[in-house]
């Protein structure tokens, strides 16, 4: 419990940090009859963090710098290895070896499992590595503005044997997050706060869209915003540390909330 309460925060004072983050932000990959799949990129000078939410009781997979499943692409996938019992729930790195083949595990593991949820019915799974490793097998990320080729899959069930037929490939940019002197005036007050907060924005901006992401980097809220000054209800939202994240036209600036 220590260990990953202090990955958590390792994780929230990045991104509070004077390291520039680039990132894709929350992907929508797949969502048909109730089963949704979303990914998410972060990416600083020196840690790549992938936030990857879908349905329990599948694999979950993500493979980076390539649109296809073709033989020698860096692949990470979060399972459950039902014959070997001590190993429970793992964030596995591996390469593929064709479209149609087990993908393989790679000598060196260099994701890190940070923190696994279920909620719903949707688990949630955040793993970090460093942007290069320097082992041959793994994709280098980087970290300035650029754009990111994946593919994605989850499968039937936890055993990567049984493979399902939800997948695909594209191409995403990874965009940095700037503060824009105008949107660097917004508060929030009371924070912290039990039940609500109100957020005021400057004069001038406009276009506005406020989200709201949990220290496991759930999105939790939406919302187009047209006045200058709006409450939010937090009275259900679980005590702890919010990200608040604001984007005008001209750039995104997030600030830290805390529910009481």
């Amino acid at each position: 419990m220590k260990k990953t309460t202090l990955a958590l925060w390792g994780i929230l004072l990045t991104s509070f940090g004077f390291a520039q983050t680039y990132s894709t932000g929350t992907m929508e990959l797949y969502d048909v009859n109730d089963a949704v799949f979303t990914a998410k990129v972060d990416v600083t000078s020196d840690l790549v963090t992938l936030t990857l939410s879908g349905p329990d009781n599948r694999y979950l997979g993500f493979g980076f710098g390539l649109q296809t499943m073709g033989s020698g692409g860096d692949v990470v996938m979060f399972y459950d290895d039902a014959g070997t019992p001590e190993i429970d729930f793992q964030l596995s790195d591996r390469k593929f070896l064709g479209t149609g083949q087990m993908s393989e595990i790679d000598v060196n593991q260099d994701w890190t499992l940070v923190s696994n949820t279920l909620e719903d019915g949707q688990r949630t799974v955040v793993g970090t590595r460093v942007p290069d490793t320097g082992h041959d097998d793994d994709y280098v990320f980087s970290t300035s503005h650029s754009s990111l080729d994946f593919v994605w899959a989850f499968g039937n069930s936890y055993s990567l044997g049984l493979q399902g037929n939800a997948r695909g490939g594209s191409m995403e940019s990874l965009i940095l997050s700037q503060e824009d002197e105008s949107l660097s005036e917004f508060k929030m007050t009371p924070n912290p706060g039990r039940s609500k907060f109100i957020l005021q924005l400057p004069a001038g901006v406009s276009n506005v869209k406020i989200q709201v992401y949990d220290v496991l980097g759930k999105n939790i809220l939406n919302r187009s915003v047209s006045t200058l000054s709006t409450t939010i209800d937090v009275s259900k939202w679980n005590n702890g540390v919010y990200l608040v994240r604001v984007t005008s036209e001209n750039g995104t600036l997030t600030k830290r909330f805390v529910k009481q």
